[in-house]
């Protein structure tokens, strides 16, 4: 045994007790030093008592605490759960210290009873377990046994085998007998993060203890949403069975279904075959509808896509007129909207609304959008992830060329060769689809060449082979035979190259050069040799409205200009049908299959840009008709055909447009709010977290207020793009809440939180849920067995834990205050009788003497 001080700092005040002697008057004589030695020891004593003194002594005492649980799927191991109790008291001694809890006990307990068993009545496993752990002293040996058949209904342990794992407690598990097989929904729950209106939406059922075949059944009210046929396998061994059933839900709001099983096969407890949930279903995407060619578009898109999209018909101008449109807006759709319905300031705004404001844009059409419709060199070309392809097609437009050559005297040498070579030049500037003939003059006029295709070039090189010099220069005659031979042709240019020296005679060269003209005939004129004659061949040419040229050696062979080629644009659409392939993946085909996809009737050609991925392509050329790619904090998306229009005739009668576009369009849409909303019940707690979709921007602040009463709820930032908002309510009562950005105007998303969110019902129990006994035993150093075998006492009381050495604490102080009162008791009676008695003896001695 040893003794203790448990706030020995009062100890200090001893040092006060010699001013007992001095304090008021200093003690004089054998009276007052008796008061003084009184005095010293009663303080002494108070100032011990203050000090809190205790023994410490060696705990022998074994805690022993059992938590026996009486919820009502354990009715048919009451009994043996009861012997078990007895089996313990009946191997204790009187060291030992029993303690019983029971949990989950029935409504119907005896409340006049004072026990420890009929207070934890309506606890659940983990509270019966804390409750175990608080009955075990700290610092003392002991050990808690579990009877139960782990279907606990919450899983709210976790501080309870925190503290019995910390202190050594260990915790012995006997696991009562199962029950016969009882088919149950235990849960519930949509596989998508969000539900809207007009959408497909899964929802995934828990069964435990599924029969071999059954059907599920989604109800709302007397209205039957959706139904289908499962079955289970012979040989699955599983405890749990998903299934997964699709329906459409019809309207936004807050939708009450009722989950229910139903099976030629008994079920077992009728009220577990049904399950009630609350979903929150979004209202539509908001999409402005922008579009002047198509008429009805927005009518005729509305149609395919179903009720999940809002069309709002929408003029180019209310776009930068009117703030508000854009930022209550999800989507916009460009539809055949030519660029010239459309300013460059409303351009911009849809350009900010996109990069800045995160809203989603899809373009489409026909020849009113992309390159055709003119959205070159505008702000929204960069917001496409698709490039124009604009193609122009070189035109040579025929021509019909008559050479007439001087083979004069004149002529004679190299002159008549510098003519040959600048008619081959010429002549080999013709295409084979271009005519060429060839009249010499020397006195007279001969067509050396017939006009004839220009491809015919061996036979026009061999006529010009056998020209020569020798005889007079008359040209007009020859002039006049070209004219003559060039009025049935039909080419786009008709020309006359006129190659002579210059020594011609004189005639009525401007009224025939004029009318050739008028005729749509050009006469040029090549100067051969000197340039003595020059002025005469260009007033020629001037007449003939042609070019003149001088060749004074074979150093200087002139360029004959014959035509002029031209380029024209081609269309941009492409008719069809052209051959298509789905790419991407199921997140932007869903249930669609894209090998169902039909031909495309026709389509605008573009090329996919850098970073932007195509979700449909041409199978031949590769051309992007369904694209998209992410740009500033909105999504853009391309369709390269009319949405509605001929161009898309084949694919309209395909069943699988229809929620191509709408997914497509979902895709592309911003969500209705840029916050993604959660909520967390803790019995009262509620706390909903916002987290930002954009990052941390400074005009987007997160709201929310209560549908039940319209109360506002305050959000705080506890990190870049993390807000959290707290309330209190009653976890019986389902929440129904409207999220969204207060900065908007209004709160368009829905949060629902179930009533007991984290409490099941006692036969509704999830697997998944169980408490794991084995491995609870393991964790705090216990055993596991079986009630029915309760191995545990086969060798007497379970193992204790806990500290190596505990010690049992006896306080002292009490007795040091008695001791001080009962000393200064006796100092008042030997100052009031003993010190009387003496004073009296000593003043009634005078008298008697």
């Amino acid at each position: 045994m040893s003794f203790t001080f448990l706030s020995p700092a009062w100890l200090l005040l001893l040092l006060a007790l010699p001013a007992l002697w001095f304090f008021p008057r200093p003690l004089r004589g054998k009276e007052a030093l008796q008061i003084g030695l009184f005095r010293s020891v009663v303080l002494g004593l108070l100032v011990i008592a203050l000090a809190r003194p205790a023994s410490l002594t060696n705990d022998s005492t074994r805690h022993h605490a059992i938590v026996v649980d009486r919820s009502p799927s354990m009715n048919t191991s009451a009994a043996l759960a009861t012997a078990l109790e007895a089996d313990f008291r009946s191997a204790s001694d009187s060291d030992d210290a029993i303690t019983t809890f029971e949990v989950g006990a029935a409504s119907g307990a005896d409340p006049s009873a004072n026990s420890t068993a009929n207070q934890a009545s309506t606890s659940p496993l983990g509270d019966g377990l804390l409750q175990a752990a608080r009955s075990i002293p700290a610092g003392s040996n002991g050990a808690v046994t579990l009877i139960t058949d782990g279907l606990a209904t919450d899983k709210r342990w976790g501080g309870a085998i925190a503290e019995l794992s910390s202190r050594g407690i260990p915790v012995h598990t006997l696991r009562a007998p199962g029950l016969p097989a009882d088919a149950r929904i235990v849960g519930i729950a949509p596989l998508a993060a969000t539900l809207r209106v007009g959408t497909n939406a899964t929802l995934e059922a828990r069964i435990v203890d599924a029969p071999a075949a059954f059907d599920l059944v989604l109800v709302d009210g007397d209205v039957e949403l959706a139904r289908d046929s499962f079955t289970r396998a012979a040989d699955d061994a599983a405890e749990v069975t998903l299934a997964a059933l699709d329906f459409e839900p019809a309207a936004s709001g807050f939708l009450s279904i009722e989950a229910r099983i139903e099976s030629a096969t008994d079920l077992g407890r009728p009220e577990n075959d049904t399950l009630l949930t609350t979903l929150a279903i979004q209202p539509p995407l908001r999409a402005l509808y922008i579009g002047s060619r198509m008429q009805r578009g927005d009518e005729a898109l509305s149609d395919l896509v179903g009720p999940g999209l809002e069309l709002i018909p929408t003029s180019p101008a209310e776009l930068s007129a009117n703030d508000n449109l854009l930022s209550r807006a999800d989507l916009v759709v460009l539809d055949d909207a030519p660029a010239s319905t459309i300013t460059t300031a409303e351009f911009e705004a849809l350009q900010a609304a996109v990069t800045e404001a995160g809203i989603g844009l899809f373009a489409s059409g026909g020849v009113g959008s992309f390159g055709p419709g003119g959205w070159h060199n505008t702000p929204i070309e960069d917001l496409l992830p698709v490039e124009f392809v604009q193609k122009e097609e070189k035109r040579d437009p025929s021509t019909t060329l008559v050479v007439i050559i001087d083979t004069s005297g004149s002529m004679g040498g190299q002159r008549v060769q510098l003519a040959k070579e600048v008619a081959r030049l010429a002549i080999r500037r013709l295409l084979p689809h271009d005519k060429v003939g060839l009249v010499e003059f020397y006195g007279s006029k001969r067509w050396s060449v017939p006009i004839q295709s220009a491809s015919n070039a061996i036979e026009i090189e061999r006529a010009l082979n056998r020209l020569n010099a020798g005889g007079g220069t008359v040209i007009l005659p020859a002039i006049e035979e070209a004219f003559y031979g060039l009025k049935n042709v039909r080419t786009r240019y008709k020309h006359v190259l006129i190659l002579t020296d210059g020594g011609v005679e004189t005639g009525a060269f401007e009224p025939l050069l004029r009318n050739m003209s008028e005729d749509g005939i050009n006469v040029s004129t090549v100067l051969i040799g000197s340039a003595a004659h020059s002025e005469f061949l260009v007033t020629l040419a001037n007449w003939g409205k042609g070019r003149f040229y001088g060749v004074p050696n074979r150093f200087n062979l002139p360029e004959i200009l014959l035509k002029q080629p031209t380029t024209a644009k081609l269309p941009s659409m492409r008719p069809g049908p052209h051959q298509v392939g789905g790419l991407g993946g199921k997140s932007w085909w869903g249930d669609v299959d894209p090998e169902t996809l039909p031909d495309l009737d026709s389509y605008v050609e573009t090329t996919v840009k850098p970073g932007a991925h195509k979700i449909v392509e041409t199978s031949a050329e590769g051309h992007p008709i369904l694209a998209s790619w992410n740009h500033g904090l909105g999504r853009v998306t391309t369709l390269t055909t009319e949405p509605t229009g001929p161009a898309s005739s084949s694919w309209q009668a395909w069943e699988g447009y229809g929620p191509l576009l709408a997914r497509a369009l979902e895709r592309t849409a911003r969500d209705s709010t840029p916050f993604l909303f959660s909520v967390e019940r803790t019995d009262w707690a509620v706390r909903i977290t916002a987290r930002s979709r954009f990052a941390d921007l400074d005009q987007s602040m997160p709201g929310a207020r209560l549908v039940q009463d319209q109360g506002p709820i305050e959000f705080h930032r506890m990190a870049p793009g993390w807000f959290e908002a707290n309330l209190y309510a009653d976890p019986a009562k389902e929440l129904r809440f409207e999220v969204g950005d207060v900065n908007r105007g209004d709160l368009p998303g829905l949060l629902v939180s179930l009533a007991f969110d984290d409490v099941a019902a006692e036969f509704a129990t999830d697997p998944a849920d169980r408490m794991n006994l084995a491995l609870l035993s393991e964790l705090t150093g216990g055993s596991a067995g079986s009630l029915s075998g309760t191995t545990i006492l086969d060798s007497g009381l379970p193992p204790i834990g806990g500290a190596n050495a505990p010690l049992r604490m006896r306080a002292l102080w009490p007795a040091a205050l008695a001791l001080a009162l009962l000393i200064y008791l006796l100092e008042i009676l030997h100052r009031r009788l003993v010190g009387g008695l003496l004073s009296l003896g000593r003043s009634s001695a005078p008298e008697v003497a």
